[in-house]
This record gives C-alpha cells, sequence and structure tokens, in this order.
C-alpha cells in the first residue's frame, strides 16, 4: 500500500472513532431524555429506557424519576449513568463502552468494511486486468490447414456414419 492509501485509512479510523466518542449525554445541559437514551430499561423488554412503550412499567418510571432527581441536584450525566452500572452492571447500557473487548463492538464493523472494500478491489483490479490482456498469436498456416482437414475429415465421417 502506498502512504496515500495508509494516510486515507488512518484518517477514516480517526473520524469513526471520533464520531463514535461524542454522545448528547456530552454535549453540555443533559435532560432526563438525554440520560435515558443511554440506558436500557430493567423490566426485561430490552428498549431504550425513554423508548420503552409498556403502559404500566415501574423499573421505568422509577429510573426516569430517579435520573430526574440526580439532574436537578446537579449530578453530571456521566456519574448518572454510572450509577446504574454500578446498581445493574453493564447490561443496562445502551451501546456497549468503548474500552476493553467491548471496543470490539465498535471497531468490528469498520474493519469488515475495509476487508470487504479490499476484497471488491482486488477482484475488480484483476477481472479488469484480464480484460486487458493480449490477444492470442494466429496461428501459423501449417497448422490451421491441418485442424482445416482434420475437421473435414470429422464431417465427412459424420455425414456418412448419420444417414447410414
Amino acid at each position: 500500500m502506498s502512504i496515500k492509501n495508509n494516510s486515507g485509512i488512518a484518517l477514516g479510523i480517526i473520524f469513526y472513532l471520533t464520531v463514535l466518542s461524542v454522545s448528547p449525554v456530552m454535549a453540555g445541559s443533559a435532560t432526563v431524555s438525554d440520560v435515558s437514551r443511554e440506558l436500557v430499561c430493567q423490566c426485561g423488554c430490552t428498549m431504550i429506557l425513554s423508548n420503552c412503550s409498556h403502559a404500566e412499567c415501574v423499573p421505568r418510571d422509577t429510573m426516569t424519576t430517579l435520573i430526574g432527581q440526580k439532574l436537578a441536584q446537579g449530578e453530571p450525566p456521566d456519574e448518572i449513568i454510572q450509577y446504574f452500572v454500578a446498581r445493574y452492571g453493564e447490561q443496562v447500557l445502551a451501546s456497549p463502552p468503548k474500552q476493553g473487548f467491548n471496543l470490539t463492538a465498535w471497531l468490528l464493523p469498520l474493519a469488515a468494511l475495509l476487508a470487504g472494500a479490499g476484497v471488491i478491489y482486488a477482484a475488480l483490479k484483476q477481472w479488469l486486468w484480464r480484460g486487458h490482456s493480449s490477444p492470442t498469436a494466429p496461428m501459423s498456416p501449417e497448422t490451421n490447414q491441418e485442424y482445416q482437414e482434420r475437421l473435414d475429415k470429422e464431417l465427412t465421417d459424420f455425414n456418412e456414419s448419420a444417414f447410414r
């Protein structure tokens, strides 16, 4: 690979990781909705807390009330999220943390995309290279005459045996 290709890949990875590291909770003054988008409801529905649609969902109501109270007390959103992680474990997070083994959940799609692009590039390059191959050399007149005589003999034999 050339330096130009390597720098393009490096810039792509940096951009991908930068976009993933920004969340609405980090953006400034957070609301209950912002924090609840980062958590999963604990009623068993496996929906994002802000999207849980059960009419009488006690865990959703309890969690959103607690988030509202903690925000009103001035607690930062990251600490609120860490409180729920300490209480329920990492399964309360809507997306896996971007560290350790969980980082593979973020990097594997990018790696698969780059690998797929590489395979497509290599296949197209080989396919186009085959299309530009030089034509075969013409046969010598002796070889051409030899094949013509053989063809005539085969056709004569076929015609004689087919119409008996």
